[in-house]
C-alpha cells in the first residue's frame, strides 16, 4: 500500500494542503520550523488516527481554526480508498470511502507507516515505556486482535488503579478489586501472549537490519516481563494467564497498600542486548543510534510482510549520518515501500533516481516541486 494523495485542512502551519505523492522516494527539504516534519504527523493520523510525534489533537489544529482535517488516497492491491480523520473541538472521525467508521482503532491497518527520527535513540537510552510503545504501534497496525486487547487491557488498568487506590479493607472493595483483577488477567495476558509470539519474528528482522548497517557485535530482543514468562512462547495463552495470575497474587498486599497495579504488560519491558551486553547500560552514542536504526528498519519489515508495503517516514535522520550512510539508509527503506524523507537541505546527488521519485521545497505553508 502507499500514498498516492495528501490532503491537509487547518493542520499545523498549513491553511490548506493538496500534494500529489510519488510511489517511491519522496524528499522534501526546507529550514527548519517550515512544516516537513508535520507532513509526516499527517500521514500517521492515516494510519493510526492520531500523532505519531506524541502531540495532542490540540496541538495539530491550526492557530486560530477550531477544527482540522487529514486525507489521503491510499492505493493497495484492493484498488484505491479515500481515507480522512478529522478532529472539531475534541471530538474525532474517521471515514474511508465516505463512510463513518464506528471506532478510531477501525483505520488501524488501512495504512501502515513506520518512523524514523534522531530521538530514536530514546528506544534503547529510555525507560521500558519507550520499547513497549515500539512493539505496541507495531503490533496494533498488524493485528487487531492485539489493539483490542490492549484497549480492553487499559480500560481494566485504569479501573483497577482507581479501585485500589480507594480500597479500604472490607468485602466490598475486595469483590470489586477481584472483578477488575479477572478483566485485567484476561487482556493483559492475551497482550502478553502476542507480544512473545510477534518478538521472535521482529527481532529476527531486527538482527537482519543490524547486520547490514554495523560490523561486529550482534544484535538480540529479550523480553522481560514484570511476572516471569520464561519458557513461554505465546501461543498457549492459558498458560500466560495462569503465570500472570500467580504473580498477581503474590503482590496482592502490596497493590492495595500502594494503591495501583504493580504487575502486567504495562510493566514489562524488552531488552535490547548489543554482543551479549545490555545496550541501555554499556553502549555507546554509536551503537544507541545503530541498534535505533536496526529497530525501526526491523519494524518496517514485519508491517511489510506479504509485501503489502509500508510507508517509510525518515524525519531528518540525514542529519546523523553522512551521505554515504544516509544513501544506504533511503536503499534499505526503499525495499519496503514509499519513503518521506526530511532533510533542510536538498537531497545528495545519487539520492533521487528513477521515476517514482520526487523532490518538494517547504516553506511558508506551501509544499512546491523543487
Amino acid at each position: 500500500m502507499w500514498l498516492s494523495h495528501l490532503r491537509l485542512e487547518n493542520f499545523r502551519n498549513y491553511a490548506a494542503l493538496d500534494l500529489e505523492i510519488e510511489r517511491g522516494l519522496n524528499f522534501f527539504h526546507g529550514p527548519n520550523g517550515s512544516g516537513k516534519t508535520s507532513l509526516l504527523e499527517a500521514v500517521s493520523y492515516l494510519a493510526v488516527a492520531r500523532s505519531l510525534r506524541g502531540a495532542n489533537d490540540s496541538e495539530v489544529v491550526r492557530w486560530g481554526a477550531g477544527a482540522f482535517g487529514v486525507g489521503g488516497t491510499v492505493c493497495g492491491s484492493d484498488g484505491n480508498h479515500t481515507v480522512v480523520v478529522r478532529s472539531t473541538r475534541g471530538t474525532k472521525q474517521a471515514t474511508i470511502d465516505g463512510e463513518p467508521l464506528p471506532r478510531l482503532s477501525d483505520l488501524v491497518g488501512s495504512l501502515r507507516v513506520a518512523w524514523f527520527c534522531p530521538e530514536d535513540t530514546w528506544i534503547t537510552k529510555g525507560g521500558p515505556g519507550e520499547r513497549r510503545r515500539l512493539i505496541d504501534v507495531a503490533l496494533c497496525q498488524l493485528d487487531r486482535g492485539y489493539l483490542a486487547a490492549l484497549v480492553e487491557y487499559r480500560r481494566a488498568l485504569k479501573q483497577r488503579n482507581e479501585t485500589l487506590s480507594s480500597w479500604t479493607p472490607d468485602e466490598e472493595s475486595d469483590r470489586l478489586v477481584s472483578i477488575w483483577t479477572e478483566q485485567l488477567l484476561d487482556a493483559g495476558s492475551r497482550v502478553v501472549a502476542r507480544r512473545l509470539r510477534f518478538l521472535p519474528h521482529y527481532g529476527a528482522a531486527v538482527e537482519a537490519a543490524h547486520a547490514s548497517i554495523a560490523d561486529g557485535d550482534g544484535i538480540e530482543l529479550v523480553y522481560r516481563g514484570s511476572f516471569p514468562s520464561d519458557g513461554l512462547d505465546g501461543v498457549d495463552e492459558a498458560a500466560v494467564r495462569s503465570r500472570f495470575s500467580e504473580g498477581v497474587a503474590t503482590v496482592a498486599s502490596d497493590e492495595r497498600r500502594r494503591g495501583f497495579s504493580l504487575i502486567g504488560p504495562h510493566r514489562d519491558d524488552i531488552e535490547v542486548r548489543v554482543g551479549g551486553r545490555l545496550l541501555r547500560s554499556f553502549g555507546s552514542q554509536g551503537q544507541h543510534r545503530t541498534a535505533a536504526i536496526a529497530l525501526k528498519l526491523g519494524e518496517a519489515a514485519v508491517l511489510d510482510e506479504g509485501g503489502r508495503g509500508v510507508v517509510v517516514l525518515l524525519d531528518d535522520i540525514l542529519s546523523e549520518l553522512d551521505d554515504r550512510r544516509g544513501a544506504r539508509l533511503v536503499d534499505l527503506v526503499g525495499r519496503y515501500g514509499q519513503a518521506f524523507v526530511t532533510s533542510t537541505r536538498p537531497a545528495p546527488d545519487g539520492f533521487l533516481t528513477g521515476d517514482a521519485s520526487a523532490q518538494y521545497r517547504v516553506g511558508e505553508g506551501e509544499v512546491r516541486p523543487s
